[in-house]
């Protein structure tokens, strides 16, 4: 039996072994292996890995729990963790020249290559909002043209940083971060430029939402390769604010309920078509991402619906933690959410064996 990698964070995986609780679920790793696909697994960091002799130190299913383990790196490891230090890049890249497949690589953390690269497929460009990167005098100009928008760091997450301004008829702008603030010009200014400091920060335009009980809400939409290595939207969470007035993350005091509850009573009737759309969407950034990374399989879209019910993309996650599906009592979704990427690993690692891979 062929075995498939994991790669985790090592303060995560040393966590998950004292049965602390993490993001990751590695538990749900062992039960999918064991129960679900009958395959063989390691999960492991890359602090464990031995490039030298291609092994590594890992752990497997064991009757109860896990067992530690030395063996050979897995051709197929699905990568489950993001990395800004230099050292761990290094030995990924040269264990990917070595030959090894890391099913979801990308490492595009930027917000603004993201859509950069996006945006070269139209139908896709149709449906993400105006953004350019942040200046005083691109920000002057969008609320000249009596445009709202957003301002949030080009690499960052947790809807920290962000602010939004919007321009009101007596020339002065709202302002706000936590709370709105009415600023003139010079006021605005002064407080972009401090929001700002040297980080490097984009400018999107802001669309407002759909909204439930009142309330602003985005949705998470993951989209991942299946055992047949097709594209497919297992679900979608929606995030709805809770006391901020914009932002839907649930650090910010938002909370998760199912996608299909908030657009119902968001758009009642209308709310299939919605879905169809919002599906159709993700499915497109999914099939224009993988022609620049091959092994893309593991996806989480930040997509928001404006009150006509037309979607619109605002980011793209190449490392979807899925515990807002956990917490929208989703249940089912979220085994599937870790469910399909290891059946895509095996299905590579199969093809690998049978001597009749090609690139998805």
């Amino acid at each position: 039996m062929d075995r498939i990698g994991i790669l985790v964070d090592r303060r995560v995986l040393a966590r998950a072994l004292r049965g602390r609780p993490t993001i990751e679920r590695i538990p749900l790793y062992r039960a999918i292996a064991l129960e679900d696909l009958d395959v063989d697994i390691v999960v492991f960091s890359v602090e464990g890995v031995d490039l030298r002799r291609m092994r590594v130190h890992g752990y497997a299913p064991a009757e109860q729990g896990w067992r530690k383990i030395r063996t050979n790196l897995p051709p197929v490891v699905h990568k489950r963790v993001l990395y800004r230090e230099s050292a761990p890049l290094r030995k990924l890249r040269r264990l990917q020249r070595r030959g090894i497949i890391f099913v979801n690589p990308v490492k595009i953390q930027d917000k603004a290559r993201m859509i950069a690269l996006l945006q070269k497929t139209p139908s896709i460009a149709a449906r993400i909002p105006t953004t350019h990167p942040y200046s005083w005098s691109r920000l002057k100009e969008m609320l000249d043209r009596g445009m709202s928008a957003i301002l949030k760091p080009k690499v960052g997450s947790l809807g920290e940083g962000i602010a939004r301004a919007v321009p009101l008829p007596d020339g002065k702008v709202q302002w706000t971060r936590e709370r709105p603030a009415l600023v003139d010009r010079l006021s605005l200014k002064r407080r972009a430029a401090k929001l700002v400091g040297r980080r490097r920060y984009i400018l999107q335009h802001y669309i407002t939402l759909a909204r439930y009980e009142g309330r602003p809400f985005d949705l998470r939409v993951p989209v991942q390769r299946d055992g047949d290595g097709r594209w497919v939207v297992p679900g979608m969470v929606a995030k709805v604010a809770g006391k901020h007035p914009y932002l839907t993350n649930m650090a910010q005091g938002g909370r998760a309920i199912p996608g299909t509850r908030a657009l119902g009573a968001a758009f009642g009737a209308e709310a299939p078509a919605v879905i169809r759309r919002i599906e159709a969407l993700a499915l497109d950034v999914a099939q224009a991402l993988s022609k620049k990374q091959p092994y893309a399989a593991d996806l989480g879209l930040d997509i928001g619906v404006d009150q006509e019910g037309s979607p619109w993309l605002f980011e793209v996650n190449t490392r979807d933690q899925r515990y807002t599906f956990f917490n929208a009592g989703m249940l089912e979704t979220f085994r599937e959410l870790y469910r399909n990427p290891i059946a895509f690993c095996a299905r590579l690692s199969r093809e690998l064996t049978a001597g009749r891979h090609s690139k998805p």
